[in-house]
């Protein structure tokens, strides 16, 4: 044994809980493969035991070799855990750009890893589905760091230690007030304030803007201006200026308007999805699929998801398997971002940290929105939760304005200042000038002749 037995004992009892990759060689080739079970037997001899799965190419290879190694992730390396997960399935080669060193056994081992542990087969077990390989330490290493990656049911998380950050360090705010923020408002807004509000709020630093969507002015007036909103739109590289469309006409009015992102959904709730679009959920998502390759033909990037995900006022609460089946469906269509909508404002922190956990390890590199209502005052609780729970993109709306001409109770989406101050407070950046923002504001609500429910436009 060629490392000291305290460094050992103090592996196995700060490290147990991580995130590990299991590490072996095929020949020439390195194999790697995640592992959630990994403990030590004995110390004397040192022992440590994993379980893997039979039908897992590594578990044939380390049968075969009598050689693994086990590495612990630290908290810096999520994606190398989603990596070797296999839920980045673009990375052909799991070792590619990692720094690696060849063990005592011949297996590669994960230098920038917390611990690693290289050991030679000293027992199988059969485990039904599964083999426990007992292995006999033969070299180790710990570092001195306590920060690992840990795996908590089925949400790949980072240490709650409070001297590592547990919420990105970044986060993308999507301006939705000029579509769904003034939807519902019986005063007409001008076209002219609507340029002139896009503008301001790309200059305040929101680098996505919903600015209108291409629906039936019957149903929605406050839009029946949407092609010459886009017309009048300056051309800006650093600002995408986004439509909202509901069926293939709006897809097409949307493409000749010459917008260059559209969103679309589909209810989760067949109720919602009569009163919205008068079709069921089936139909919704057949149709949705052929908008996504009309716009795709076009050169246009499509934003789809999932709406009333969190609950339906017509139903009630929504089945996650349904949700989480939709959201499948939508990232086989090769969509660019995926949103889950609060469309009710139903949804509260625990239920949106469950969904998240579900649907945001499919979405893979695909980017995964939230879209949320403060109907019943839980719109920040929800982004919280949903930001801890890894979900970086979120729609908001300034002033607060918002609600679904179909939902006659949701009313108000997140503020778009009262969310960036919060994230701002929590060292969290947006990019996003809540002064500017909250102007906007104010002047909107001087226009309508009422407060809207931001806050922090009333204490600037």
């Amino acid at each position: 044994m060629t490392f000291n037995a305290a460094d050992f004992k103090r592996a196995m009892s700060q490290f147990a809980s991580g995130v590990t990759v299991v590490t072996t060689q095929y020949g020439e080739t390195p194999i790697g493969v995640t592992a959630s079970s990994f403990t030590s037997l004995s110390l004397e001899p040192p022992l440590v035991l994993v379980s893997l799965n039979k039908q897992l190419f590594t578990h044939k290879v380390i049968a075969e070799t009598g050689a693994f190694a086990v590495n612990v992730l630290s908290a810096q390396q999520l994606e190398i855990g989603m990596r070797f997960a296999g839920l980045r399935p673009e990375i052909t080669d799991r070792f590619a750009g990692l720094k690696t060193l060849t063990a005592v056994t011949g297996c590669p081992l994960l230098t920038e890893s917390l611990a690693w542990v290289d050991c030679t087969l000293w027992a199988m077990y059969d485990g039904g589905d599964h083999t426990i390989f007992v292995g006999e330490v033969k070299d180790l290493y710990v570092s001195d760091l306590d920060m690992p990656l840990l795996y908590h049911n089925r949400l790949w998380r980072r240490s709650e230690s409070l001297h590592v950050p547990t919420v990105p360090l970044e986060v993308m705010l999507v301006e939705v007030g000029l579509r769904d923020g003034i939807q519902r408002e019986e005063t007409f807004i001008p076209t002219e304030m609507k340029v002139e509000f896009a503008c301001r709020l790309a200059d305040a630093g929101l680098r996505q803007i919903q600015v209108s969507s291409f629906v039936n002015p019957r149903i929605v007036p406050q839009m029946a201006d949407a092609e010459e909103v886009f017309a009048r739109l300056p051309k800006r590289d650093d600002v995408v200026f986004s439509a909202l469309v509901l069926n293939l006409k709006g897809v097409e009015r949307a493409i000749s308007a010459g917008v260059r992102q559209l969103e679309m959904g589909v209810p989760a709730s067949e109720a919602l999805a009569r009163k919205n679009a008068n079709t069921t959920i089936a139909e919704g998502m057949d149709e949705i699929e052929a908008m996504i390759e009309k716009a795709r033909a076009h050169g246009v990037k499509v934003r789809a998801g999932v709406q009333a995900a969190f609950g339906c006022i017509y139903e009630g609460k929504i089945d996650q398997a349904r949700v989480v089946a939709m959201a499948r469906r939508l990232l086989a269509m090769g969509i660019d971002e995926l949103s889950l909508s609060d469309s009710a404002g139903l949804a509260n922190p625990q239920s949106v940290r469950r969904m998240v956990q579900e649907v945001l390890p499919l979405a893979g590199h695909v980017p995964l929105v939230i879209h949320l209502h403060d109907t019943r005052g839980q719109g920040l609780a929800n982004l919280l939760s949903a930001l801890k729970s890894g979900v970086t993109t979120f729609d908001v709306s300034f002033g607060g304005l918002g609600g679904c001409p179909f939902i006659p109770s949701a009313r108000g989406n997140i503020p778009t200042e009262d969310t960036a101050y919060m994230l701002h407070e929590m060292g969290i950046d947006t990019g996003v000038n809540i002064e500017k923002v909250a102007a906007v504001t104010r002047q909107m609500e001087a226009f309508l002749g009422k407060e809207l429910p931001a806050k922090m436009a009333h204490l600037l």
